[in-house]
Order: C-alpha cells, then sequence, then structure tokens
C-alpha cells in the first residue's frame, strides 16, 4: 500500500538528536545556470553551476525539566549580545527528516541561522520562526 506523509512524519534534528519540538520545516534547493550561448547560436544553452540550499523552520519554544531550553541553541546562534557578532564556527547541523517506522528519508546539512523571530500571542504556544542557509555540500540526501 502506498504511503502519505504528514506532518507527524517530519522532525527537525539538531546535531544528530531530536532536540527540537518543530511545527514545521521547509527546505529549498536552487542552481545557478551558467550560459554557454555563442554569438553564433541561435537557441540559448546553459551549464550547470553552483547549487545552494536554505530552508525554514517554526519551533515551539519551551523549557525542559531541568530547565534547558532546546530551541535556544539555535537562536544563540544568531542573537549575540557585543560587537563580535557571528562567527565562522557558529554552524549547526540540522537533519530534516520525513519518517516510515523506522526507515528515515533525511537531508543533513550544515547550515548557518540567518534569521530568528519570536512571536508570542494569548492562547497560543510561543514560537520561533528561524531560516537557514546551508554552507557547503549536503552531508546526506534520501529522499
Amino acid at each position: 500500500m502506498a504511503k502519505a506523509y504528514t506532518g507527524r512524519d517530519g522532525s527537525l534534528q539538531l546535531s544528530d538528536v531530536d532536540q527540537v519540538k518543530v511545527k514545521s520545516w521547509s527546505l529549498s534547493a536552487d542552481l545557478d545556470l551558467l550560459d554557454t550561448t555563442s554569438l553564433s547560436d541561435s537557441v540559448r544553452s546553459y551549464s550547470p553551476g553552483i547549487q545552494s540550499f536554505n530552508g525554514t523552520a517554526t519551533l515551539l519554544y519551551y523549557k525542559q525539566d531541568d530547565g534547558t531550553n532546546d530551541a535556544s541553541a539555535l537562536l544563540r546562534k544568531l542573537v549575540k549580545t557585543g560587537t563580535d557578532g557571528v562567527a565562522s564556527t557558529d554552524t549547526v547541523t540540522l537533519t530534516l527528516r520525513l519518517a516510515d517506522g523506522t526507515s528515515y528519508s533525511d537531508v543533513k546539512l550544515t547550515a548557518y541561522i540567518t534569521g530568528a523571530q519570536i512571536g508570542v500571542a494569548t492562547g497560543d504556544i510561543v514560537s520561533t520562526d528561524i531560516t537557514f542557509q546551508a554552507t557547503g555540500a549536503l552531508t546526506t540526501a534520501t529522499l
């Protein structure tokens, strides 16, 4: 029988552990094309150029029983005090996962958190929206 994936099948891992309660995630893959058309051509031609990957996630902002807040590990990579700003070492390892029992479809990447927004509303669970940009090649892509 065919398997239709739902939101319940998705998860987001930080450093290979389900540390974050995620409400949603999305991933975009892009390819820049290089124009290889010469002056004598009558039809444009292209070659593949540089790939890039970026995405978004909505995380629930909560505290564990031990007082730790798992979403803050991602936020601290961007939201900083002082004048040093974000360093090249402020990357995170994210795994975007779809599960089918014990079988997984994963996209694993090293990324910078490029945006963060925390929203608070009466009657809702506090959430934070993040955007991320992959750096380097994907580590895993088993879609």
